[in-house]
């Protein structure tokens, strides 16, 4: 049972699992040179979604937890980008190589699917815009994180921590899209206003991509790299799960919260297959 104390809400994702069953050996590249910094694990990126009229003080809430897992007999094996050379990532990484561990689908060795937003329908919840801008940086010519779950109206600042320019180019059907360079150590900004997911690529360096995923709820988390999340402060009732991935498209599920304020564990399968593969919000 969990008490509302406080007027926010935070939606965070499940606790980070480190990745070494899913990424490239540290210090090797695909192509026999040195490699640097292991990509970050996606981690309570949603803290900053709060519920703008929160329910009365002493309402009791709970929480939905689960995991959003691999639905097939074979686990998908990690992969690599091809496009990732000494060439096209010269001045990238000091005495090194970029990663070169594909993010498009990682799964645990346990089946649990990582980079999943996972969004649950409350009735006439609203946001709370953060105050200050949320940054989705470049750092060592990979975008971090590769998820970053928005609140739809917030400013998203593109940093550039490299020592090399980037190119931020989105390729939104809802928002306005933006296709700018970024000089090393500068930052730009937008303000992204309607839901969807955005693809996020840059020019100078093909094999950097990530997604926004702007959403109209604070009930929101990406799942770690194990698969889990935690959603906090939800009322009891019976709610609808959504899920989103890059790769394998959407699935639904259902949560409900007990007077009590507890909650089982909820399940979601995906696959390529069933989910028929790339799909936009």
């Amino acid at each position: 049972m969990k008490l509302l104390t406080a007027l926010s809400i935070l939606a965070t994702a499940g606790a980070a699992v480190a990745l070494d069953d899913l990424s490239t050996t540290e210090g090797q590249h695909q192509d026999g040179h040195a490699s640097c910094c292991a990509p970050k694990t996606t981690e309570a990126q949603a803290s900053y979604l709060v519920l703008a009229n929160p329910p009365a003080p002493g309402t009791v809430t709970g929480a939905a937890h689960g995991k959003i897992v691999w639905d097939g007999k074979e686990i998908p094996k990690p992969s690599k980008l091809t496009d990732v050379t000494a060439k096209a990532a010269e001045g990238c990484v000091d005495g090194g190589m970029p990663s070169d561990q594909d993010r498009s689908l990682l799964v645990s060795k346990d089946g649990g699917i990582a980079n999943a937003v996972v969004e649950i329908d409350v009735k006439d919840a609203k946001l709370k815009l953060p105050e200050k801008p949320i940054v989705l940086d470049q750092i060592q010519c990979r975008y971090e994180p590769h998820i970053t779950l928005l609140p739809a109206g917030v400013t998203v600042e593109y940093l550039n921590s490299d020592t090399v320019s980037h190119n931020v180019h989105t390729f939104a059907t809802k928002n306005d899209p933006f296709n700018r360079t970024i000089p090393a150590g500068s930052k730009d900004s937008q303000k992204l206003e309607k839901t969807e997911a955005i693809t996020v690529k840059c020019d100078i360096h093909p094999w950097m991509e990530a997604y926004m995923f702007i959403t109209d709820t604070p009930y929101a988390a990406t799942t770690g790299a194990d698969g889990s999340f935690k959603i906090d402060g939800l009322p009891a009732g019976t709610y609808k799960v959504s899920v989103w991935h890059e790769k394998l498209g959407k699935a639904k599920g259902e949560v409900t919260i007990a007077e009590d304020g507890s909650s089982e564990a909820i399940e979601i399968k995906m696959s390529e297959k069933k989910s028929g593969g790339r799909r936009r919000r």
